[in-house]
């Protein structure tokens, strides 16, 4: 009985353990003390500036990637569409990215209604001109994640949007994307410039649990989340 009681003490600490090691840690927000230091700290910071001036908030809910697109679009120095609201200046807005090409990827309605997989966004991309590739985050380990987000980030010509589940980052929601704009080596982070802007600040998020995070399974694909890379 004493052996039993004392491998039942040992098997109790042992899932205590194991249940602290999983706590996943809050991202921390860039309009905080901590966040601030990180975003000075940061070598790799130049996408930042690059592409937060373009960050609008998603028009709908399911519409973090077309205004994820929009983003990364605008900051590149390429031809922008004419809008008819903005006469006579042109700009990439959540609408006008839906034209022929890119509506044979996937429909306003049916972006409007589903939003999009990671493969849809790579596709809608290449359709606006650039060149994109997705990264399956099932298919990353932690070191080749943390290669490919610094190489990119250092490359003044890429951008990075991350595909992954919020409710494994401790935030309220489900599927979403967003803009990967800067990463701090000290604290192991990269920053993510947030499309809802109605719910979430930018936020710094450990490199390990977006592995995690993008590691889910997105339904309307049966496939892992993961990175789209863009290139102008």
């Amino acid at each position: 009985m004493a052996m039993r009681c004392r491998l039942s003490i040992v098997a109790a600490f042992l899932a205590t353990l194991l249940a602290v090691s999983s706590v996943v840690a809050a991202p921390v927000y860039l309009n905080t003390p901590d966040g601030e230091q990180r975003l000075i700290g940061a070598k790799l910071r130049q996408h930042f500036f690059a592409v937060q001036p373009y960050v609008e908030t998603q028009q709908n809910l399911a519409f973090c990637g077309p205004a994820s697109i929009v983003a990364v679009m605008n900051s590149f120095d390429t031809p922008r569409p004419f809008e008819p609201r903005l006469y006579p200046y042109r700009f990439y807005t959540q609408d006008n990215i839906f034209n022929a090409d890119t509506q044979r990827v996937k429909s306003f309605i049916m972006v409007s209604v589903r939003g999009m997989t990671l493969a849809e966004m790579a596709a809608f991309f290449n359709a606006l001109g650039v060149r994109a590739t997705a990264y399956y985050a099932n298919r990353l380990d932690i070191d080749q994640l943390r290669t490919l987000l610094k190489d990119t980030l250092a490359r003044p010509n890429a951008r990075i949007v991350a595909n992954f589940n919020r409710k494994l980052l401790t935030q309220e929601g489900g599927g979403h994307q967003s803009p990967l704009a800067a990463y701090d080596e000290v604290s192991d982070s990269v920053l993510m410039l947030d499309v809802a802007k109605f719910k979430y600040p930018p936020a710094w998020i450990n490199i390990g649990e977006l592995l995690e995070a993008m590691q889910s399974v997105d339904p309307d694909s049966g496939k892992s989340r993961g990175l789209v890379i863009v290139e102008k």
